[in-house]
């Protein structure tokens, strides 16, 4: 990532999606139930070079992992719910999620995404229709 001025990223994300998932997407605006996001965190490190202020992956934070459900076959778990499992695993214990509530610790970043099925669409261009 580069930009012109300024101070750069905080973080850098890959995302990677299950087959077919960005298809789906693209044909009706919509994730399927059984699709699997899942967003790669880095800590960025930024420093100036001749082409503008350059932010780069630096070290792994960890994984944000979303699972569609949008028929709510997990109600009552506190990782599940407006159509997704949440998760957020730590790099340092990959093994076990650090989440226990989505509503407090995920969907408040996701409020203005809502509208496209709470993923922040726009950021990622294979998902442009």
């Amino acid at each position: 990532m580069a930009a012109p001025k300024g101070q750069g990223a905080e973080q850098l994300h890959t995302v990677y999606a299950s087959p077919g998932t960005v298809a789906a997407y693209r044909k009706d605006g919509h994730f399927p139930d059984g699709a699997i996001l899942v967003k790669e965190v880095y800590e960025a490190a930024t420093e100036p070079m001749t082409t503008g202020t350059v932010s780069h992956a630096e070290k792994l934070k960890g994984w944000f992992l979303m699972v569609r459900d949008g028929r709510d076959t997990h109600s009552g778990d506190k990782l599940w719910g407006d159509g997704w499992g949440w998760s957020w695993f730590d790099a340092g214990n990959p093994a076990k999620t650090t989440t226990v509530d989505y509503k407090s610790e995920c969907q408040g970043c996701h409020v203005p995404a809502q509208a496209t099925d709470w993923i922040y669409v726009n950021g990622y261009p294979p998902l442009k229709r």
